[in-house]
Parts: structure tokens; sequence; C-alpha cells
């Protein structure tokens, strides 16, 4: 009786319990993700990581700031079509970019601006409109940043947003500058757009995500910034973050860029990572599963699959 009893106790003790997520990420390419700024010197802000998949392996190959040499941003609005153009050379024409900011705005506020068909075309178009409107050749990008949200007023979730349960809107006092921005530096790229339009072989994908919408996912970690307020230093959890990739997308990395990770208590560098690898498992998906009742022009934010311990 005492043995059958121990039996069922253990049995209780793992009843319900899931597997270990899985996430898997493509065979072959190159994704990069971005965790981008709006501020003014944004170039010393914006980082990338860069994850390079092959058949047997995902490594992170590097993490770095693209744009601190020339910082400022009209620098960076006039040089990311040409270093996009390289990273794709380099890449082989297989490369996606995921970038952490709003690709469109929701379709009310798209109304307001006049802008809904625009937005329709892609984000390029509409990064033309916006940077023609408010900030123009001779404008700055803080006063048309300010503008641009004066003029939408209350803020407006997407579809995507309500979804994806994000926090921030693309116009919110916390995001507008860094959606601003974003969507002005697309003008002049080509690119193939997600889910705008479906990747093009030698073309890079541009994709949007939410680096905090796959640790949530994944790890089940809702907050990994240190917090000034109180102290809380969350080192540990972005160590832990980094096992569960590890173990969970088989992605490998060196200890030096573990240590960048862990040590930067702004978690900038894992949100770059992140992004990197939400953007490489929608990827492998084929960028598949944006509901149907989403407005085209409004976009989507792409991520790991819903769910990846089942």
């Amino acid at each position: 009786m005492a043995e059958n009893e121990g039996t069922s106790s253990s049995a209780a003790a793992v009843f319900g319990r899931a597997h270990p997520p899985s996430v898997s990420l493509p065979e072959r390419g190159v994704v990069i993700g971005l965790r981008w700024s709006g501020v003014e010197g944004a170039g010393n802000q914006i980082l990338a990581a860069k994850i390079e998949c092959g058949r047997t392996k995902k490594r992170l190959t590097r993490l770095w700031r693209p744009f601190t040499d020339a910082p400022g941003r009209r620098d960076v609005h006039a040089r990311f079509a040409g270093w996009l153009e390289e990273e794709a050379k380099w890449a082989e024409g297989r490369l996606v970019v995921g970038v952490d900011f709003a690709l469109s705005l929701s379709e009310t506020h798209l109304r307001q601006l006049g802008l809904l068909r625009q937005a329709i075309r892609g984000p390029a178009v509409l990064g033309r409109n916006l940077h023609e409107r408010f900030v123009g050749p001779g404008g700055d990008f803080t006063e048309g940043a300010a503008r641009f949200r004066d003029e939408l007023g209350k803020d407006r979730p997407r579809a995507t947003d309500c979804y994806r349960a994000e926090v921030s809107t693309p116009t919110s006092a916390r995001s507008y500058r860094q959606t601003f921005f974003g969507l002005c530096t697309l003008a002049q790229v080509q690119a193939s757009f997600l889910p705008w339009d479906p990747p093009q072989a030698g073309k890079p994908a541009i994709a949007e995500v939410r680096p905090a919408h796959v640790a949530r996912v994944v790890c089940g970690v809702c907050a990994y910034r240190d917090d000034d307020r109180d102290g809380i230093s969350r080192a540990s959890t972005r160590a832990a973050i980094l096992r569960t990739l590890r173990s969970a997308a088989k992605l490998e990395f060196e200890m030096e860029q573990a240590a960048q990770v862990v040590e930067d208590g702004r978690g900038d560098h894992l949100d770059a990572v992140l992004a990197a690898t939400g953007a490489a498992a929608a990827w492998e998906d084929g960028f598949q599963g944006v509901p149907s009742n989403v407005p085209r022009s409004e976009g989507w934010i792409h991520s790991v699959r819903e769910e990846p311990w089942r």
C-alpha cells in the first residue's frame, strides 16, 4: 500500500508537464536582429545580432553596433540601405532582418494621416511619405517625430499588437520616436517586407519582431532588464534565457558573447539576439499564420511559434 502511494505521488508530481520547448531555425541562411533606436545619436544605440544557420549548426557569429562611426540619425538614414545591401551580398542573397520597431500604424491613424493606400503598398512607401511630410530635406527628426505624434493624438493599437499582447503601441510615448525614425529609414530600402511581400530569392527580407514576445513564449519570462528603481539585477534571468535558447533552438555562441548579454543590464544585447531568433523561427515557418482579420495596411509581428513545448 505504501509502495502504491509512493508511485502515485511520484506520478502526480509530473502530471500535465509538457516537454521542454523546441524552436526550429532554418538550415541555411543568415538572420540579423536589430535593436533599434529613434533618439538623437541613434547610431550609438542600435545593436545588431547575426545568426548564421547551417544544416548542423546555428551560430551567433556577431554582436555589434553597425552605425557607431556615423551615429547621427541623418547618417543612419543615409547609410542604412547600403548597409543592408552589403549584408545581403555577404549572405549570398539569403538574408532576413528582424526589426523591433513597428512597420506600420493602426488603420485609424493611417486614415487620419491620409496614408492608408500608401501603407497598403508597404513600409518603404509609408516611410517615404512620412519623411517628406514631417522631416523634409532640411528638417529635424526630433521635431518631425513630435509633430507626427501630435497629429495622431490618442494611441491606437494595431490588430497585431492585440494578438501579441504588445504593451507599447507604435505611437505611444515610449515608442513613437523609434517607429517614426524606423519607417523614415526604410524609405529607400529595396527589400521584401513581410507580410506585404512574399520572400524573393536573392532579395533581403525585413520582418517586424518583438524580443519580449520571444522571451515570454519560449521561457515564460516577462522581465529581463535590471530595474534601477529597486536595485534588482536580472543577470541570472538573462543567463537563463540564453541557456534556454541553446537547448530549445540549438543556438551556439561564444562565452564572450554570453558575457556581453548577461552583463548588459539594459537588455539591449539580449533584445538583438531574441529579435534574430524570432525572425529566424518565422523564416523556418515560411512567415505563415497571419490571421485573416488583420488589415493588410497594419502588418504583423512575426515570432516563434506559440506554445513551442507542444
